[in-house]
């Protein structure tokens, strides 16, 4: 597992989430219950006070401390610090080969019972990490706040505006090294209509089941699809099918009954391996944005890119209409799921009342933001499409920003500054994720404004 650079706050983010991990054992083995996580420390000390856990059937009441690595006890000196004296379980995300088998030790040579973190995470570390920053905590602080209110607007304007380019060009190379791993598709076209399909699919899963969408999608062969000339039914059991909710499906009505058949004459044209259905999070989600209904609107996305020329409609909304951006909104708004889910949330599960399972208009202008744009100013860089590059650099430039994010909605308070496009957003949140929380104020335009020739080491006081 790749170790992200994660600092001690984010990784009691992790810790005081029991959903983020599950089964927890010690180095040597033994089942660790949590009883009680204690209160976290704000001063000097273990990180939480009052804790209270079951280790193999013996009850400890004390301290807890958060840790990136098992080297950092001892880097740290608590052996010798009578603060530390309580401490009866030490929490690390990452084992190193150096410390592999020792223990911490407290006064008088206690060995500390030790958990490793990331052995027992329930996704990757990279999705947990994604939603973390996307849901900040009441103690979310930049490091140059408050002063950072102050810095002359036209610097931070300049600032996001630069790393709003810089963004637009991280997420380019990402769907670029998708696109040159794509060599079993043997068009261009299949190459573009493939990567199209995940990226929006990927979109569709919100933080929660972005990387489900995204593993589920590279399964999907869209070129294969369009070969087969499936029906609105067998997409729709490919897809359910493929993420693994038809296994054991229990309920019984026409749709279903239907979906069943097509299932099984899916499965003589196309050996797709199933996903499981636990790998798909509903916890904490709200009806309307269940898997089952993005899934369903994934799966007519599906037969329009496959049957409907979906890609060319995409680029022709830049290239010949005016107004390219509200031609995208009806493109999407006019995608339509079976009618079953309009009445129903899952299988067998009736709505309260009947609604539209269509994305909303915010959902839309983040997969503009996130998917289109991105594609399609990659699409002009390698057909040398310059006039459409325009056009596409324009939307970016000019399109309202959405009603925002935890993250936006705090950066543009602690920074007093007020987002107006999408790229600005777009400037904000790669401000956030690849420099303040990273502690990059050194390289910063703000953080060179407030902390000056001060900043000679990376801060790390944001708080999560």
């Amino acid at each position: 597992m790749e170790k992200l650079n994660l600092n001690e706050n984010f990784i009691s983010r992790i810790w005081e989430n029991p959903s983020y991990y599950k089964d927890i054992r010690t180095t040597d083995g033994r089942l660790v219950e949590i009883m009680d996580h204690g209160k976290r420390n704000t001063d000097s000390g273990p990180d939480y006070k009052g804790a209270k856990v079951n280790i193999h059937n013996v009850i400890y009441t004390g301290d807890i401390e958060i840790h990136r690595t098992m080297s950092d006890w001892k880097a740290h000196r608590h052996k010798g610090d009578g603060k530390y004296n309580k401490v009866i379980l030490q929490v690390v995300m990452w084992a190193d080969e150096k410390e592999k088998g020792q223990l911490p030790k407290a006064k008088k040579s206690r060995e500390i019972p030790t958990i490793i973190l990331s052995e027992f995470l329930t996704s990757s570390i990279h999705s947990i990490w994604k939603e973390i920053i996307d849901t900040p905590s009441e103690r979310f602080t930049l490091p140059c706040y408050p002063e950072g209110t102050t810095v002359d607007n036209n610097i931070k304007k300049s600032w996001v505006e630069e790393l709003s380019v810089e963004r637009l060009r991280y997420k380019t190379r990402r769907i670029k090294s998708r696109l040159e791993r794509m060599v079993n598709l043997r068009t261009e076209k299949a190459k573009w209509e493939q990567m199209l399909f995940e990226f929006i699919c990927e979109a569709l899963g919100y933080s929660k089941n972005k990387e489900q969408f995204r593993k589920l999608s590279e399964r999907i062969d869209v070129s294969k699809i369009k070969r087969l000339k499936l029906s609105r039914m067998q997409t729709d059991a490919l897809m359910f099918g493929t993420a693994g909710f038809m296994k054991e499906l229990r309920y019984k009505d026409e749709y279903i009954t239907k979906l069943k058949k097509s299932r099984e004459e899916v499965r003589k044209k196309l050996n797709i391996e199933s996903m499981d259905k636990s790998e798909w999070h509903f916890f904490r989600l709200r009806p309307a944005n269940f898997p089952t209904l993005r899934l369903a609107y994934a799966s007519a996305l599906l037969y329009e890119i496959a049957y409907k020329d979906f890609f060319k409609e995409v680029v022709l909304s830049f290239e010949k209409s005016d107004k390219p951006t509200k031609k995208i909104g009806e493109i999407f708004s006019s995608i339509e799921p079976n009618p079953y889910w309009m009445e129903h949330y899952n299988f067998g599960k009736v709505k309260k009342r009947a609604s539209d399972v269509s994305i909303g208009k915010d959902r839309i202008t983040d997969i503009l933001t996130n998917v289109i744009l991105p594609i399609l100013f990659l699409y002009c860089k390698v057909f040398n499409k310059k006039e459409l590059e325009d056009k596409v650099l324009d939307a970016y430039l000019f399109t309202k920003k959405t009603s925002g994010n935890e993250v936006t909605k705090v950066m543009e308070r602690q920074l007093d500054f007020r987002i107006r496009s999408i790229s600005q957003e777009q400037g904000i949140i790669q401000l956030h994720n690849f420099y303040c929380i990273k502690g990059r104020c050194n390289q910063c335009k703000i953080g060179k404004e407030v902390f000056g020739s001060k900043i000679n080491e990376p801060l790390r006081i944001i708080l999560y």
